[in-house]
C-alpha cells in the first residue's frame, strides 16, 4: 500500500476511534502509540493528524501534539446555525426535485433513526440522524453541498460526548422527524421550514445546558 492510501487508512481509522469513543474530547494522542495500535508507520499517522487538524477534528499545540477538539459553546451555536441555513436554504428546490425514490430514502432513513432510539444515548444515534436530514439535501443532487452538510454534522457529533443526554427527548426527536418527513410528503415548503426550525431549536436548547454545564458562572464542556 503507498503512503497516501496508508495515510487515508489511518485518517479513516482515527475517525473511526472518535466515532466509538477509543479517544475522547479533550484526549491528547500520542502518533507513537496510534501508529502502533493501527499497525504503521508513524509518518502516515502524523500525515492522518495533521489533515484532521486542518478540518477541525483535533487541535495542535507545539511541543505538546494532538488532542481530540472539544467543541465549544460559540462553535457549537454557529455549527447548529450553518446546518439550519443549508437545510431551510434547500427546502423548496429540494421539494421540486423530490421524486418517489429520493422520498424513500428519507423515509427509510427516518425508519432507522426511530428503530436506534433507545433507553440511552449513543453516538450511532447521532449518525443516523444526520443521515436522515442529509436525505433531504441530497435530494438536490449537488455532491459538494451533500458533503459540505454532513460535515457540519459531523464536527458536531464527534466533538462531544453524548451519553448524558435525556431519554425523554429522543422520543421528542422521533416525533419531530415524524412531522417534518409528512411536511416533505406533502411537499409543504413553509411547513417542513418551521418544523426544522423548530427542530434545531429543540435539539439546542435540550442538548447544550447538558454538553456545555456551567460552574460558578463559567461555561464547562462535561469532560472537563
Amino acid at each position: 500500500m503507498g503512503q497516501k492510501n496508508l495515510t487515508l487508512a489511518a485518517y479513516d481509522r482515527i475517525r473511526e476511534m472518535m466515532l466509538n469513543y477509543d479517544i475522547v474530547p479533550g484526549q491528547r494522542l500520542i502518533f507513537v502509540d496510534l501508529a502502533k495500535q493501527l499497525g504503521v508507520s508513524r509518518t502516515p499517522v502524523n500525515n492522518a493528524l495533521s489533515i484532521l487538524a486542518k478540518e477541525g477534528y483535533l487541535d495542535f499545540v507545539p511541543n505538546q501534539g494532538y488532542s481530540v477538539h472539544k467543541l465549544t459553546k460559540e462553535e457549537a451555536e454557529s455549527l447548529y446555525e450553518i446546518r439550519e441555513i443549508l437545510e431551510t436554504g434547500t427546502v423548496s428546490k429540494a421539494i421540486r426535485s423530490m421524486t418517489d425514490e429520493k422520498l424513500r430514502t428519507l423515509e427509510e432513513r427516518k425508519e432507522a433513526v426511530l428503530q436506534s432510539i433507545t433507553d440511552r444515548m449513543h453516538r450511532q444515534f447521532f449518525v443516523l440522524d444526520s443521515e436522515f436530514h442529509s436525505a433531504l439535501v441530497e435530494m438536490l443532487e449537488n455532491d459538494h453541498l451533500t458533503y459540505r452538510y454532513r460535515e457540519v454534522c459531523r464536527k458536531i457529533y464527534l466533538c462531544f460526548r453524548v451519553e448524558d443526554l435525556k431519554v425523554g427527548r429522543l422520543k421528542e426527536i422521533g416525533r419531530e422527524h415524524e412531522e417534518l418527513f409528512d411536511a416533505v410528503r406533502c411537499r409543504d415548503v413553509e411547513r417542513t421550514k418551521e418544523v426544522i426550525k423548530e427542530h434545531h431549536k429543540n435539539a439546542k436548547m435540550n442538548l447544550f445546558p447538558i454538553i456545555f454545564r456551567e460552574k460558578n458562572g463559567k461555561i464547562k464542556t462535561e469532560t472537563e
